[in-house]
């Protein structure tokens, strides 16, 4: 009985653990995709339509394949556009991404 309730607790609180890393987890994501987000808004301020993703890794001192699966997430919500220039992959805001952006800065 005294086992059954310890296991118990253990269980509730690995699964308390694991939320919390799932939690912290988004919220590294979703910071990292504003800054995303804010860093191809300031380039196309400064008149460059698009960024390499190198450039965009080197500014935000994330890996290439966290970079990649966060322009996956941002394209799929239609809000940056990726495409190869010159061998090379490069993002730009789409047009729902500049209103997103504009209104972040505003706010």
């Amino acid at each position: 009985m005294l086992v059954d309730y310890a296991v118990d607790q253990l269980e509730e609180e690995l699964a308390l653990e694991l939320n919390n890393q799932d939690s912290q987890q988004l919220n590294t994501s979703t910071i990292l995709m504003l800054r995303i987000l804010e860093l191809l808004h300031t380039e196309h301020l400064q008149g460059r339509s698009h960024a390499s993703l190198a450039v965009i890794c080197k500014r935000l001192d994330t890996r290439m394949s966290t970079l990649q699966r966060l322009m996956t997430a941002l394209s799929e919500q239609s809000l940056v556009e990726v495409f190869a220039e010159k061998e090379r992959l490069v993002a730009a805001l789409s047009a729902s991404g500049k209103e997103i952006s504009l209104a972040l800065q505003a706010a």
